[in-house]
């Protein structure tokens, strides 16, 4: 496989422990606007670091900086925080099952803005992707609430973050200054809106509560780099299927530590899941890493 597919495995791998540790926070008595700003100063320390360490450039063109600002609040950071706050509402193998609608969201704006046409190897991968999110939450869609709002949400912001990333003039920049970036915009306007809306108070926050937050800011640096690095490789709608597999690694972690329930479509579900991966994997990948043959990025 190419590196840019093992990023993605990678990324969703790690990525599933995410919500995870949100939901360890909130727990805490955490908000999720608090969750997100420890979050995010953490993945821009952490990524300030490593730029540092490499002696990296951090200049950027205003048109970037604006792009950038645009992906971070409509994209990364929007996707992140509607996942939080749907953890409020929704046990975590929920919330993740349906976040994991963005392939569907990457697919149709790569489809509709961009006029890429799916290969019939990615529309089956979509369809199992599909079927495996509908088995792992018992093909009931009964509990469609604020939460699931939310969840459906962050799906089609982080398709528009995926796909910005591959067609935006940021899609030049080094995946290290994009994280940088994301993040310096990311945590002080959770702040401001934690103050604004009065809940958030971090010097009532334990070192528990800190050290979490601090391990999700390292883990989320990590993400962020080898998705963007997997999305210029192999594309966005490639990346988003394979990362799709970060749901069954949540609803696994949340089944282990959280004792949330599951049932015989839970593992019909997983492996609908994993076999949308393979598929996607196995498609052979054209020389400009675009998502379909023929279609310049």
């Amino acid at each position: 496989m190419s590196r840019g597919i093992w990023a993605a495995v990678s990324a969703a791998l790690t990525a599933g422990l995410l919500p995870v540790f949100t939901k360890v926070m909130m727990n805490l008595g955490v908000t999720a606007v608090e969750v997100m700003v420890v979050r995010y100063l953490g993945v821009f320390l952490f990524a300030g670091m490593g730029l540092m360490f490499r002696g990296q450039g951090l200049r950027i063109t205003g048109r970037q900086f604006f792009t950038l600002v645009l992906l971070t609040v409509f994209g990364y950071a929007g996707a992140c925080y509607l996942l939080a706050a749907a953890l409020n509402f929704l046990p975590v193998g929920m919330v993740t099952m349906l976040y994991f609608t963005y392939p569907l969201f990457t697919m149709l704006l790569m489809t509709l803005v961009f006029r890429e046409k799916p290969t019939g190897r990615k529309l089956v991968a979509l369809a199992l992707a599909i079927l495996g999110i509908a088995a792992l939450m018992g093909f009931d869609f009964s509990v469609f609430n604020m939460g699931s709002v939310l969840a459906l949400g962050a799906g089609l912001t982080y398709g528009i973050y995926l796909v910005g990333i591959q067609k935006s003039c940021v899609c030049q920049l080094d995946n290290m200054v994009i994280t940088f970036y994301l993040a310096g915009i990311s945590w002080p306007l959770f702040l401001i809106q934690g103050w604004a809306m009065g809940v958030a108070d971090f010097m009532t926050l334990t070192p528990t509560s800190w050290g979490v937050g601090m391990v999700m800011g390292l883990i989320t640096v990590f993400v962020l780099v080898v998705v963007a690095y997997a999305t210029k490789s192999i594309g966005s709608t490639r990346t988003s299927l394979i990362i799709a597999f970060e749901a069954v690694v949540s609803l696994v972690l949340g089944i282990l530590i959280f004792g949330e329930a599951w049932t015989g479509f839970t593992l019909i579900g997983s492996a609908l899941m994993l076999g949308a991966v393979i598929l996607v994997t196995r498609e052979k990948i054209s020389p400009s890493g675009n998502d379909d043959p023929g279609v310049n990025g």
